[in-house]
């Protein structure tokens, strides 16, 4: 079978299309209603307290309020950082998205925190058994 002929019928695989370009200002449209649907959430969390309560329910509705309220505060700094990029030079400031979005995609930060305390002449393993020892601490209270 030559490449040129017909293939009607036949199942093909999707394309690989590449993804739309990413600028600061989309990134942040998508950002600030991630932030404000997060913040939504955090507000009923707080108010959702039931009548007899236990206390386990109650740490499970504060701590999922924590984490909404965590989601809006990261998007809200991203996006006050985008802003002030912006006003200095907007090709940074959409440069500086597109890579943030492909660097939230995958493990970059994840993988490298670890690189970055030691260039900063911090020792990763003594702040990790340090939060270990807090965290044991805080368990046994």
């Amino acid at each position: 079978m030559s490449g040129t002929e017909d293939l009607a019928g036949q199942d093909m695989l999707p394309g690989k299309w590449p993804e739309p370009i990413i600028t600061a200002d989309i990134y942040m449209k998508t950002a600030v209603t991630e932030a404000l649907e997060q913040f939504e959430y955090f507000i009923r969390c707080i108010g959702a307290k039931q009548d007899g309560e236990d206390e386990l329910h109650k740490e499970r509705r504060l701590y999922k309020a924590n984490m909404h309220l965590f989601s809006c505060l990261v998007d809200a700094v991203t996006i006050d950082f985008l802003r002030e990029l912006q006003g200095y030079n907007r090709a940074w400031a959409d440069k500086f998205a597109s890579e943030l979005k492909d660097k939230l995609d995958g493990e970059y930060y994840a993988e490298s925190m670890w690189g970055w305390a030691q260039d900063l002449g911090l020792d990763p393993d003594s702040i990790i058994e340090a939060a270990k020892a807090k965290f044991a601490e805080k368990e046994a209270t």
